[in-house]
């Protein structure tokens, strides 16, 4: 069993899937930045983050993901939500992240939005 709390599959295409599991907070939001950083550097420039075993973002895990959707701007990527809870989705409707990111209810539709796009 794989205990890490991130954890990447790639999904074909330049696509990367990056598992979310936790309490989205300074040191998981970090985590995940090195992690979708990592995913860039391998010339995979479409990310999807799954945020279903994400329960509770506070603010600065809303900070890294403000910081990951920069660096996916700053690196012509694109980056895509699925599985947000309804907690998590006003989140990021409150803070102004879901005007830049396309949120899907799940991984296969964003997946599909991928492949249509490619």
């Amino acid at each position: 069993m794989d205990n890490r709390t991130v954890r990447t599959r790639e999904a074909g295409k330049g696509t990367s899937v990056v598992y979310i599991n936790g309490y989205l907070n300074s040191l998981l939001g970090e985590e995940v930045a090195q992690v979708v950083h990592e995913v860039l550097d391998t010339g995979r420039p479409r990310v999807v983050l799954n945020f279903e075993g994400t329960r509770l973002i506070n603010s600065i895990g809303i900070s890294f993901i403000i910081g990951i959707v920069e660096r996916m701007t700053e690196r012509d990527g694109t980056l895509a939500f699925c599985s947000l809870n309804r907690i998590n989705q006003e989140l990021f409707r409150l803070t102004g992240v879901s005007r830049h990111i396309r949120a899907f209810d799940s991984e296969e539709e964003a997946l599909a939005f991928f492949a249509r796009s490619s």
